[in-house]
């Protein structure tokens, strides 16, 4: 099979680069790369160099900062096979169906993904006592150039708990804050960044199988705390292969890009989609404890107003690799 010889040849290159700073671009003749991406349009496949997926190093650039994890370079498949279930639920799920058939394709069509460089990502979902003590510092709005804004959570909500009722110019001003202080570059990670740390090695529903089961993450019915707390603290449920907590489920988290009802499907980079600056909609991912188990799928993807402060939105920031982790 076509498709299986150029995953492994993309295996080998893997291997071949381990200790490398720069993952090389994938080398497929034009027959691998038409049969990959075929065939990986309805058949799960694999992901590229899964045996290599592997748990990063920890490490925080200042007292309060975000902990952040390194995640490896490597290839990927981005979104789902055709035939993944509840791939077309929203399609069924919001009337008039006619309105939602632009949106079916929102998790295709598949391809391959580059991700040449490592990148930090938040070993969590910002917490509510690290947005505040953003907040709280004189010098956030001379940074950022916005006044202090802190969500309505209630007096019971817990300090490790995800800051939520975010959009995404919070985002874009928490990670101008951090850069400012560290002298790193914190931004929001790229859709596809998203997927790729999400996924860690996985071709699955969720990167612990195709079921949702029970205390794998926060979401409807999906654990036992839910009608208590309803929002988890972060890190109460397994990392992934990366080392990554709540990726799935707890708070859906912004990305750069804007949202389009597709992927690009010759693009290779995982670089960001962003065809206007000033565009209205942009990509939230990974689903929310106030939502079902469908939405935490690790290919799910949807577009809110890039001002939407939505009780389930949260945060959670790459920062670049140019200088060592501390």
């Amino acid at each position: 099979m076509i498709a299986r010889s150029a995953l492994n040849d993309l295996d080998a290159a893997l291997a071949a680069s381990q200790g490398q700073d720069v993952l090389p671009a994938p080398e497929l003749s034009a027959l691998q790369q038409a049969a990959l991406f075929g065939a990986s349009q309805i058949l799960p496949l694999r992901q590229p160099g899964a045996d290599l997926i592997a748990e990063g190093q920890v490490f925080s650039d200042c007292e309060g900062c975000p902990e952040m994890v390194v995640v490896q370079p490597g290839y990927f498949l981005l979104g789902s096979p055709a035939f993944e279930e509840d791939r077309y639920l929203h399609v069924f799920s919001r009337p008039p169906i006619r309105r939602q058939l632009k949106f079916a394709n929102r998790e295709g069509p598949r391809r391959l993904v580059h991700i040449a460089r490592p990148l930090a990502f938040s070993r969590y979902e910002v917490t509510f006592d690290q947005w505040q003590q953003a907040q709280d510092d004189p010098d956030w709005q001379a940074i950022t150039g916005r006044p202090p804004y802190m969500p309505a959570l209630g007096e019971d909500y817990r300090g490790d708990q995800p800051a939520l009722q975010l959009d995404w110019q919070d985002a874009q001003a928490l990670a101008a804050y951090l850069s400012a202080k560290t002298g790193q570059t914190y931004r929001l990670p790229t859709d596809a960044e998203w997927e790729y740390a999400a996924r860690a090695g996985t071709v699955t529903r969720y990167p612990w199988g195709n079921e949702i089961g029970q205390n794998n993450a926060a979401c409807i019915g999906c654990w036992d705390a839910f009608g208590d707390t309803r929002i988890s603290a972060v890190g109460q449920f397994p990392a992934n292969g990366f080392g990554l907590h709540d990726m799935n489920g707890n708070g859906y988290e912004w990305v750069e890009d804007c949202f389009e009802p597709y992927h690009d499907a010759v693009k290779e980079s995982a670089a960001p989609h962003v065809p206007d600056e000033n565009c209205e909609f942009r990509t939230i991912r990974g689903g929310g404890a106030l939502d079902i188990a469908p939405s935490a799928r690790s290919a799910f993807r949807v577009g809110p107003h890039y001002y939407n402060r939505d009780e389930g939105f949260a945060i959670r920031l790459v920062r670049e690799m140019a200088s060592p982790a501390n």
